[in-house]
């Protein structure tokens, strides 16, 4: 698949790479001046989840390549970097790639093993060993780490690597975005050794003399891959891509005359000829005004030329900007067949093409010609004409294809190069070694359909657009899809949760594992960031407006800590706040006059305390212990314009108190208080006892009890205008009673979604998700599978309905309700 292949590859050398982030300054110049390629990452713990979780480089998991790749990732497992990292990869004489990895030293660069850390502070600039495999160095307050020791005596070697420069490389690297998950940077000059390693049985050696550097971004999500970024040419090279210097793109067309079973397509475009030439003559070192190339008006009335690769053959397209010329031009060729009313002529001068266009297209000695509108076609026999003449009457063409629709959206309309392959087609799997080719059979790429890149020639570099989607409905049934399966690096402790995205208004996911790492994950299923905390979160996470902007940010505890978190994952000062003694109830929120002036009520036991947006304990605030355990997290009620705190005790006490922590309403006798919380029913205070019993508690704080529907062992859970309880065999929706399957349930819930609500329950003993709308009528194709509790919600504003639950113990599932 040519450059497109490789840069696919070389994303999945770091799938076993660990760890985090901090800014730092350049790196560069301790690059092995041979490296092939070079990876670049800020934040490695991010990439390795993203690698971990794109469905496209785990298929090729399974695979040697895949294998050979990230060998010598093992040789680095005790180096824990912090910040900007370039991992270099470099042909050491007949060995495979030796990787390097370069970063700034740091306090805990080596992970529990205190002869490596008393060693690298030393500095003193001496080789030492990192296991059996692999050696370091420390040098100028830099980490450097590679599987061959030579590379490293090298740095030690060259006392004026600090005036050494590559300019064209130093252009790249700042092209690249430090905000991308990775970026990736190519040697064109050792390209070719690296293309014939990685794909020994390629009949075209698709990296050799090509370019000076190319660098790319790299964006995964749980599907697709997607790198952008630009390729340099250095000026008075014979590189392949000079051709394009200076010339504009043209909006393609090829692919309307491409038959959707085509194994590739590949093409240029251009709006001047006379500039092509130009190159074209600059690249072989001749005098233009001597340089002539046989049929030149045909090549000239032409905007776009391809050729789309069949399974046994190729047909040369030429895109005609006025066909009375290209008619004119070919008027001399005998007519050889007709096929399906289209004639087929004679070509004379075969070998002109592959003159002109090479060495950036690979043309064959056409014989024969046929026109089908402004698409002029040339192949070296008649089959492959009638194949691309059938397809296109049939409308069986790439640009019409649903297939290749997600592809085609993504890509620019007018590009100086692009190649699209075929994955359908397998073809890409004898472009690797014998042994490799039988480890490919086994790989599917299910939903891959198409791979494609594009390079746009700017004023003097090329834009860079490489995409690899996955194009499949990955439906239970016809109204339910999964659209990720999210796989986690550890078990996962805490039910996923939906939150609001406030740039999209729509929903992320919340999620935690064993490890006490924090994600948030879009509603791709993409992993934004991951965060290390103190301990597991308690209860549900919230959001809060702390700057009244309508930005959200997280906000929960966990046994140790109160945190605020920003949408990227960052701390929001002056929190986190430590405490010495345990938090046992979740985060309570109090908005009293819904204007963002928020307080924050943090339960240790028996002691309440309350603090302002700003850290700071509120003072006016008096209630600071209860008499026994307090129970559930404090809650703030409004009835009749008067604000209510209430807060509920182990020991059956009530306390319904004002703003300032005093006693509002006494209530005298004692509630044997079950799993659901005070809240308001009109203009009482409800809640449920341990045996299933309705509590209602006036304002004067009289305790009047009520009939139920719920048993003992009811599991109760409430909304705006439904309380729905779960026991054995019956699901109770506002007194309207549901046999469900026997099974072992958890806890119902209640969600709004679009002005309406719904009820979720799981039965994790069959792994089965319901979901039942407000009247407790089971949605259509439910039960789906899962293993949590769900939380439902819009995925994307104004759009379908949709949740999220867990999977197995370390993936999470999100669905969309069609």
């Amino acid at each position: 698949m040519k450059i497109l292949l490789y840069l696919s590859a070389v994303v999945v050398l770091l799938a076993s790479c660990t760890t985090s982030t901090k800014n730092s300054s350049s790196l560069t110049k301790y690059i092995p001046r041979k490296a092939s390629v070079v990876v670049k990452t800020t934040d490695l713990k991010d990439f390795k989840s993203a690698l971990v979780n794109n469905d496209f480089i785990q298929e090729l998991g399974t695979t040697s390549l895949y294998k050979t790749l990230v060998d010598n990732q093992a040789a680095f497992a005790a180096v824990q970097p912090d910040g900007e990292t370039l991992f270099c990869y470099t042909k050491l004489g007949r060995k495979a790639y030796d990787l390097s990895i370069i970063t700034k030293n740091h306090l805990g660069l080596f992970k529990n093993d205190s002869t490596l850390i008393r060693e690298a502070s030393l500095n003193d600039k001496k080789i030492k060993s990192l296991g059996a495999n692999a050696h370091y160095l420390i040098y100028n307050d830099v980490f450097i780490a590679s599987t061959s020791k030579i590379l490293l005596e090298n740095v030690l070697r060259e006392k004026n690597r600090e005036t050494y420069t590559d300019p064209l490389f130093d252009r790249a690297y700042n092209s690249s975005s430090n905000s991308a998950t990775a970026s990736i940077f190519i040697k064109g000059s050792e390209g070719g050794d690296l293309y014939k390693t990685l794909f020994p049985a390629a009949g075209v050696n698709a990296l050799k003399d090509s370019f000076t550097w190319a660098t790319a971004d790299i964006d995964l999500d749980q599907n697709d891959v997607r790198l952008n970024g630009v390729v340099l040419v250095q000026d008075s090279t014979n590189l392949r891509l000079s051709l394009l210097k200076n010339t504009n793109p043209v909006v393609n067309r090829i692919t309307s005359i491409t038959p959707t079973a085509a194994v590739a397509v590949e093409a240029i475009s251009y709006d001047s000829w006379e500039q092509l030439k130009s190159n074209k003559a600059d690249l072989l070192k001749v005098d233009l005004a001597q340089y002539n190339i046989p049929q030149e008006d045909l090549f000239a009335s032409f905007t776009e030329i391809g050729v789309i690769h069949l399974a046994k053959s190729m047909v040369i397209v030429g895109v005609s900007a006025d066909v009375s010329v290209t008619d004119n031009v070919l008027a001399s060729g005998s007519e050889l067949a007709t096929f399906r009313k289209v004639k087929i002529y004679e070509v004379g001068n075969a070998s002109a093409f592959a003159k002109a266009y090479s060495p950036l297209l690979n043309l064959s000695s056409p014989k024969m010609y046929a026109t089908i509108d402004d698409f002029y076609l040339f192949a070296e026999n008649q089959e492959a004409l009638e194949t691309v003449i059938a397809n296109y009457q049939n409308q069986a063409i790439l640009a019409t294809s649903a297939a290749f629709s997600p592809t085609k959206n993504a890509l620019s309309r007018a590009s100086s190069y692009l190649h699209i392959t075929n994955l359908d087609s397998k073809n890409y799997q004898q472009l690797v070694s014998e042994k490799g080719q039988k480890n490919l059979k086994e790989t599917t790429l299910e939903g891959y359909h198409y791979a494609a890149l594009q390079l746009v020639q700017e004023k003097d570099y090329l834009l860079l657009n490489t995409t690899i989607l996955k194009n499949e409905d990955n439906t239970t049934d016809a109204s339910i899809a999964q659209i990720a399966n999210v796989k986690l690096s550890a078990p996962i402790t805490m039910s996923p949760q939906l939150v609001k995205n406030h740039r999209t208004d729509g929903q992320d996911i919340v999620v935690q594992d064993i490890n006490n790492t924090l994600y948030l994950i879009s509603n791709a299923g993409k992993v934004l960031w991951q965060k290390d905390l103190d301990g597991q979160i308690l209860g549900d996470m919230q959001q809060v407006d702390i700057y009244r902007n309508g930005r959200l940010q997280l906000a929960f505890t966990t046994e140790k800590s109160f945190y605020i978190l920003d949408r990227n994952g960052n701390d929001v000062g002056p929190y986190p706040l430590s405490f010495k003694d345990t938090i046992t109830q979740p985060l309570a929120i109090f908005d009293y006059d819904n204007n963002s002036n928020y307080r924050f009520v943090i339960v240790q036991g028996e002691k309440v305390l309350m603090y302002d947006k700003k850290a700071s304990p509120v003072s006016g605030f008096t209630f600071k212990e209860a008499t026994s355990t307090v129970i559930f997290p404090p809650a703030h009620i409004r009835i009749a314009n008067k604000d209510y705190i209430v807060i509920a005790e182990n020991n059956g006490k009530l306390n319904i108190l004002s703003r300032t922590g005093t006693s509002r309403i006494e209530v005298k006798k004692k509630i044997n208080f079950g799993d659901v919380p005070v809240y308001r029913n009109r203009n009482t205070f409800e809640t449920y006892t341990v045996n299933g019993e309705k509590i209602r508690v006036t304002t004067k704080g009289e305790i009047v009890q009520t009939i139920s529907d719920f048993d003992s062992d009811s599991r109760i859970a409430l909304g705006k205008s439904l309380a729905v309880g779960q026991r054995e065999n019956l699901l109770l929706i506002n007194g309207k009673k549901k046999e469900i399957a026997y099974g072992s349930y958890s806890a119902p819930q209640v969600f709004e979604a679009a002005k309406k609500q719904y009820i979720t329950l799981t039965n994790t003993e069959s792994s089965e998700v319901y979901l039942y709308d407000s009247k407790g009528n089971l949605l259509p194709n439910f039960p789906i599978y899962g293993t949590s509790k769900a939380s439902v919600g819009l995925l994307e504003k104004n759009k379908s309905l949709g949740f999220v639950t867990q999977g197995g113990d370390k993936s999470i599932l999100i669905y969309k309700i069609n």
